[in-house]
């Protein structure tokens, strides 16, 4: 048996697997045939036929799943003008390169020749650049807000990935759709700005109060719930938006509200009167700042002229010790007066000038039972120049004319714009008739006072505080001091055995009479002792002989407080001069009440000539006045 064997060409498409396939099922039926009939030819033909298969491209695989980089969600939403961004890890059997690329529609992206491919429909979130084979590719978009672009609050999207293969360029397919995994899966979420409305304040306010500053904002965002926003105030226009902070100072940050937020700043002095920078900033839940940043222009807020304060506690006279008067009917200089002044403005005004620039003071014996209103103490007033009374009380409403009262302010105690306090330092006189409140052993008329002062410190504007009175007082000591107006005792001519009686009615109707003015601030009695007269006296030290001719003794001598008594009287009652022993006179001059008409009292004089006396002529002595301080009741 023979066969016509013919040769075929062969050609289209087929897979290696196919043509491997023929040929061994060929030359399956060949050797069959052979074996049971061809072995018997000795002679066999042959031809040959050329075999072609076109090898398909094979898309990337994906060896790490496409995912966002960043979570993206509801709670973690991407903010607008932010980036959105993805990455993939992919690997290509044939070594091409290859690009990520995100579309909104799950359809498998259309080629482009090897070139940039695109979404087959629907949106192109972002395409990824040329990446190596087995490297992270990434793609980013820049979200924009959703009221003006095609991002909505929620935006699904899908992952692909497409080689460069210029022949048959091969993307993956949509089963299944790459959308990431956990929180960083499809969709996206894009957040939208809050847009900033109003912008207030309670201002003006004191430099210790609460001043609260208000917003009104509204926010687009509803997906996940109403977002909420927060008002931050800076004191300039720095902010930084990756920190949602102020670079400047923050005055106030509120909590998360919605749709108006306040934020309340309790203020600590010191602060300044004059008009500050406030500029709010509003931003949301998710830390988005709202349309425009700041709201419109810098605003401004306002803080009160307060007055100023004392602290009683700070107020010392004389340094704590006792005032000691020592110019008779006169002004004793000298004594000090130092307090402290606080103002919640700072002691220093705008321009670094003083704030605090004068002061009402009132000094004055202090009666503890006297109700102490803010204001005044008894009625020693400090911005009353009628209260001035030179005994009790010295108000610097006066004149320096009238009271010398000086105070400055330390150049040092004012550090500036954030110190609070001033130091002022006085010096003022008193008069010797200022109520002595010592209470010694001698019995003063208030023993229970003592001197106290009252200030009240005035600022740049104008405003006066309240008077604040001096925690502790001092003394004014007792001052005892009178002055003698006529240094002579003149008892006229006698002739011996005659006394003052017989030439006089009484001892008011003679000339010999002595005054004493109280030239300090006590009552005053007085101590008289004399010596004996005679016509060899010559001055102190000088004694008279005791001679019945020519000397009339010391007792011979007669004093009393009134004009009325006579000479018998006098001698009666005790009151004969002795040159040993000073007799108290009750002559109960009153404490002075007026600086330029002292308190005064009149001794009246008497004498008796004895008649033993033979020498005639002038005869003269001396008589010594002290001075005691006359019971308090007397005065």
């Amino acid at each position: 048996m023979s066969y016509n064997i013919q040769h075929l060409s062969t050609a289209g498409r087929a897979t290696v697997l196919t043509i491997l396939l023929g040929v061994l099922c060929f030359a399956f039926i060949f050797v069959f045939n052979i074996g049971s009939n061809e072995f018997k030819q000795a002679v066999a033909q042959s031809d040959s036929a050329t075999t072609s298969v076109t090898v398909i491209n094979l898309p990337p695989v994906i060896t790490g799943p496409v995912q966002e980089s960043f979570e993206s969600s509801t709670a973690y939403p991407t903010n607008s003008g932010d980036v959105m961004q993805w990455e993939v890890l992919a690997v290509d059997a044939s070594g091409d390169d290859y690009y990520l690329l995100i579309c909104d529609t799950n359809a498998t992206p259309t080629p482009s020749g090897g070139g940039v491919p695109s979404c087959a429909a629907g949106t192109q979130w972002a395409v990824s650049s040329l990446t190596t084979s087995n490297a992270t590719a990434t793609a980013a978009t820049t979200t924009l807000e959703t009221a003006a672009s095609l991002f909505n609050e929620s935006n699904a999207w899908f992952g692909f990935v497409c080689d460069d293969n210029v022949v048959t360029q091969r993307c993956t397919g949509t089963t299944p759709a790459q959308q990431g995994y956990g929180t960083v899966t499809s969709p996206f979420n894009v957040n939208d700005r809050p847009t900033f409305t109003l912008f207030s304040n309670n201002g003006p306010v004191d430099p210790d109060g609460t001043i609260t500053f208000y917003s009104t904002s509204t926010d687009p965002d509803t997906d996940g719930g109403q977002d909420q926003i927060r008002l931050i105030v800076c004191s300039n226009s720095g902010y930084n938006t990756t920190t949602n902070t102020c670079t400047g100072s923050t005055l106030a940050t509120s909590s998360l509200m919605y749709p108006d937020a306040f934020a309340a700043w309790t203020l600590t002095p010191p602060w300044q009167d004059t008009t500050y920078n406030a500029v709010p900033f509003i931003v949301d839940e998710h830390g988005h700042e709202a349309s425009g940043g700041a709201h419109a222009a810098t605003t401004t807020f306002d803080i009160n002229n307060v007055a100023p304060t004392v602290d009683g506690s700070t107020i010392s006279i004389n340094g704590g010790s006792d005032m000691v008067l020592t110019v008779e009917a006169s002004t004793t200089e000298g004594f000090t007066l130092d307090f402290n002044v606080f103002d919640n403005n700072s002691c220093q005004a705008i321009g670094s000038t003083s704030e605090i620039v004068n002061y009402e003071l009132s000094l004055y014996r202090d009666d503890p039972t006297a109700i102490y209103d803010g204001n005044s103490s008894t009625t020693c007033r400090v911005d009353v120049a009628g209260d001035q009374d030179e005994n009790d009380c010295y108000t610097s409403a006066v004149a320096t004319t009238t009271w010398n009262l000086s105070c400055t302010a330390s150049t040092t105690a004012c550090s500036g714009n954030t110190d609070t306090s001033d130091a002022f330092s006085c010096t003022f006189p008193l008069w010797f008739i200022a109520d002595p409140t010592d209470a010694t052993t001698t019995a003063v008329q208030y023993p229970l006072n003592d001197w106290k002062a009252q200030i009240r410190a005035v600022d740049d504007d104008n405003a006066t505080g309240t008077a604040s009175e001096s925690t502790s007082g001092v003394e004014v000591n007792s001052f005892l001091a009178f002055d003698l107006l006529s240094f002579l005792i003149p008892y006229g001519s006698l002739a011996p055995g005659e006394d003052s009686d017989d030439v006089y009615a009484n001892l008011g109707a003679s000339q010999a009479s002595t005054t004493i003015q109280a030239t300090g601030n006590v009552g005053v009695d007085q101590l008289l002792s004399g010596e004996s007269m005679c016509n060899t006296y010559t001055g102190p030290g000088t004694e008279c002989p005791n001679s019945a001719t020519s000397t009339v003794e010391d007792f011979r001598q007669v004093f009393s407080p009134t004009s009325t008594a006579t000479y018998l009287n006098a001698s009666t009652s005790g009151n004969n001069l002795s040159s040993t022993t000073a007799k108290e006179l009750e002559l109960n001059v009153a404490k002075s009440t007026a600086t330029s008409t002292p308190a005064s009292g009149i001794t009246y004089w008497g004498i008796e000539i004895p008649g033993t006396i033979t020498l005639s002529g002038d005869y003269t002595g001396q008589n010594t006045f002290i001075a005691v301080v006359g019971e308090s009741v007397d005065w």
